[in-house]
């Protein structure tokens, strides 16, 4: 065979596999490794070199931290939902000289503590719950020690020191400290409320719920989050607050303002001006909450009462003003969002469901099930909405259009920008398209979206194998907004190993790949850090 036809042949099979679903000899449709992003892993490591198969930038340098899922069970029971596994937290330091640095270790929470001394999983309160179920005893005890697993994200806050803070969170007030040189555990840390409004039950979680995502605020060093403070007395009415974060430790309302009920929220959005909260119905049941003690469960999806409110906060005057949306949406993240030229009018960007119906499918039982997990709904869309202040409206309108060849990019979900182009005018978001082909979980692809509209989308796959939430990093010298990279971690499927991928953020194309030591489960947000921590 010629090495020209040897060279077609190849590309045939590349293209063929990338076509058809992966399959058994039986027919059935398989994706192989995929057991691995929800499988417990106890290995804790430090440090340890890792060697790329090709350069990497000289420009990259700086540590990213990631913070997601490492244990699904301990002891004589087990978690019944892929929210509720233990937080790992797993990081890669770039010296800038070709020396990377692995370690992952898991946040050593009082909620982790007690259950690795009791060979147990302690009674805290969690987002489902657990086999063999809790007592009521055990239940009474998870209502007084509250929520404590910080498995979703980590930030950066300033200090006065000119320093930083890390923190690992989650959609809840409560934050853990972590020291990123080591993925060292600090103190848990619930920060006083000043100017706040309304009664705080500081022991009760349902008034403490907030967001994964603090935004930094625009022309400032600080950041915005929010707290819902959700009233357990039908007299006293359920309060929202946009709240700016100052430091660890010190935080002050922006606005607040009476809702009737509580919604779930994950994320929110930020312009130059204005915060944005979206509030889909997607509701807090108090009396579910206090009787079962389960959010999971007490969550009530009510688009008849409402397609959804959102909140648009002047960050300067803290006035609010509310809006009904045109559209039922749910979304677990919003993209971006910008003023326009016309004043008063904003364009908001989210990845965003018909219905939640997707998170009662993360129950472990189904993700670890080929023939459930393989069926189950995931496909989102990028949806884009035009906010009008001085009209009182919020549209949705059309998206520019995608290349016809790759009409799957709108689909992703955990979106990354970047982050210099946040609050602002933008073009590009990265992503996660799972079931790229509509079959399969063997086809996930990280693809790029070119929101304006000039033929600049792209897609990277390779079959059975399976990323988590790309993270965009720019090259400080870079003049475009998608000169940088994108690292994914990845699982190598029928290799049943992890990896880093270097992707170019121009065309996605694989930069270079790092094998790791042990394997990575599922990983839900971070950050990269510009300094080598």
């Amino acid at each position: 065979m010629t090495a020209a036809a040897c060279w077609v042949s190849c590309a045939a099979a590349v293209l063929l596999c990338l076509l058809l679903p992966a399959t058994q000899a039986s027919g059935d449709v398989v994706d192989v490794g995929f057991d691995l992003l929800f499988e417990s892993n106890t290995v804790e490591l430090s440090d340890v070199p890792i060697t790329f198969d090709s350069a990497l930038p000289t420009w990259l340098t700086g540590t990213l931290v990631r913070n997601g899922l490492g244990l699904f069970e301990n002891g004589d029971r087990s978690f019944l939902h892929a929210f509720d596994g233990f937080a790992k937290l797993t990081s890669w330091r770039f010296l800038g000289n070709g020396s990377v640095f692995f370690s992952t270790r898991f946040l050593a929470s009082s909620f982790y503590n007690d259950s690795m001394t009791s060979a147990s999983i302690a009674p805290y309160l969690l987002f489902d719950s657990v086999s063999p179920s809790f007592t009521f005893l055990e239940r009474m005890k998870a209502i007084y020690h509250g929520i404590d697993n910080m498995n979703a994200n980590v930030v950066r806050l300033p200090r006065d020191d000119g320093g930083y803070d890390y923190l690992a969170l989650s959609d809840f007030w409560k934050v853990y400290e972590i020291f990123p040189d080591r993925l060292g555990t600090g103190t848990a840390v619930t920060s006083p409320l000043k100017g706040s409004h309304g009664t705080l039950l500081n022991n009760l979680f349902l008034n403490l719920l907030s967001s994964a995502h603090p935004l930094p605020e625009p022309r400032t060093d600080k950041h915005l989050t929010f707290l819902s403070s959700i009233s357990v007395l039908p007299w006293i009415p359920s309060r929202m607050q946009l709240v700016r974060v100052v430091s660890t430790s010190q935080r002050e309302v922006v606005a607040s303002w009476e809702v009737e009920r509580v919604a779930y929220m994950h994320s929110f959005s930020v312009t130059q001006t204005h915060a944005l909260l979206l509030a889909h119905p997607m509701y807090v049941n108090v009396p579910c909450m206090i009787t079962r003690v389960t959010p999971f469960d007490c969550l009530d999806w009510r688009p008849d009462i409402t397609p959804g409110t959102l909140y648009v906060v002047n960050l300067q005057s803290g006035e609010v003003t509310s809006l009904t949306m045109d559209t039922v949406v749910f979304t677990m993240h919003h993209i971006n969002a910008f003023n326009l030229q016309t004043e008063g009018q904003i364009i908001l960007d989210l990845s965003a469901y018909p219905d939640p119906k997707f998170v009662a499918s993360l129950r472990l039982s189904i993700l670890r099930d080929p023939s459930r997990r393989n069926n189950f709904p995931v496909h989102t869309s990028l949806l884009r909405f035009l906010v009008d202040l001085r009209a009182k409206t919020v549209r949705q309108v059309l998206t520019p259009p995608q290349q016809p060849s790759l009409d799957f990019v709108s689909r992703l979900d955990m979106p990354s920008i970047n982050e210099c182009f946040r609050a602002r005018k933008y073009c590009f978001v990265y992503g996660v398209v799972v079931k790229m082909d509509n079959s399969t979980l063997s086809k996930v692809a990280i693809v790029k979206r070119d929101v304006c509209g000039l033929g600049r989308d792209r897609a990277w796959l390779v079959p059975n194998h399976y990323p988590v939430e790309p993270l965009f990093v720019p090259n400080p010298q870079g003049l475009e907004e998608d000169d940088g990279v994108v690292l994914v971690p990845m699982i190598d499927g029928p290799a049943r190993r992890s990896y880093l991928a270097v992707l170019d953020a121009h065309n996605l194309v694989l930069v270079a790949k790092s094998y790791l030591p042990t394997v990575v489960p599922y990983s839900l947000h971070g950050h990269f850090f510009e300094e080598i921590v």
